[in-house]
């Protein structure tokens, strides 16, 4: 229990200080997006210095095993890293379906949003829309899957998959996952506040981010039962690219249709956890529970 109450210490308290900073400093309005960008990048570091910190303290001689780097064949991991970058895109894609279902709408058109956007800005393209994002999707997202999945890596995901959950194992997969869920969640809360992913909503939007986190860790705990953390950083980076997805695929996603971080992905989520148990069920892990 020391070392779980080292590392939330450190986690909670490393990302919290600075967005109290930047709360003094005005929020994201008056920082501007680059810094405001800046900010949340350190943010997510927080948890990776608590896990090198704590590992450091009660791992030594077994970090790489302590941090979810070793124990696992390269074949595994490399299926894992590709299942983490797939299996987002079709929850992502799902939850869009169901929130379109929902409102009664047909797909947007993303090149008719996208000019809008660029027009609205007053920004000229040196090129097509159409060109634009056909680039963005072969060429941006596959960069982003890469670049999110070192990232994260080295950031939230060493802090909650590295190291909190085998030190949580013991509770049992699902008690393990719903703990984690909240810590996670409510780890997000000054960046909610300021209007990140639920703007506007304040409390009620923590409330629904921790919902999403709590649905969303049993896909990252499996990821990382199964291919070690890098594989949980790549499920983690998936969902981080797709999910901007519903600004060029839906009109209007706001609160609550707004794609996975909605109703519709809050659905999508909980009954995916249905075909996740049977898996687990019929796929067991030595020591898994």
């Amino acid at each position: 229990m020391r070392a779980i109450g080292l590392f939330l210490f450190l986690a909670f308290g490393i990302s919290w200080a600075l967005a109290f900073g930047a709360h003094r400093a005005g929020g994201f309005e008056a920082m501007g997006a680059m810094p405001a960008l800046a900010l949340m990048s350190a943010y997510m570091v927080g948890p990776s210095i608590a896990a090198l910190v704590t590992a450091l303290v009660f791992d030594r001689g077994r970090l790489g095993e302590a941090l979810g780097f070793r124990g696992f064949r390269p074949g595994r991991i490399l299926v894992w890293i590709l299942a983490g970058w797939l299996i987002p895109l079709l929850l992502v894609l799902a939850a869009i379906a169901v929130s379109l279902l929902a409102l009664g709408e047909a797909p947007a058109d993303p090149v008719a949003i996208t000019t809008a956007q660029f027009e609205a800005s007053g920004q000229t393209l040196p090129m097509p829309v159409r060109d634009l994002l056909l680039i963005q999707l072969a060429v941006g997202l596959p960069l982003a899957l890469v670049f999110n999945t070192v990232f994260l890596t080295l950031s939230e995901e060493l802090g909650w998959r590295g190291w909190l959950q085998p030190r949580l194992a013991g509770l049992g997969f699902w008690p393990m996952c719903l703990l984690i869920g909240v810590i996670w969640g409510v780890w997000h809360a000054p960046l909610i506040l300021m209007g990140h992913n639920y703007p506007g909503m304040g409390w009620s939007g923590v409330a629904a981010m921790t919902v999403f986190t709590i649905l969303l860790t049993p896909y990252h705990a499996l990821a990382r039962e199964r291919g070690g953390v890098i594989a949980a950083a790549a499920m983690h980076g998936s969902v981080n690219a797709f999910a901007g997805l519903s600004l060029m695929l839906m009109t209007a996603p706001v609160w609550p249709w707004n794609g996975i971080l909605g109703l519709g992905g809050f659905a999508v989520l909980a009954a995916g956890l249905l075909p996740l148990w049977f898996f687990r069920r019929f796929r067991p892990l030595a020591g898994a529970r």
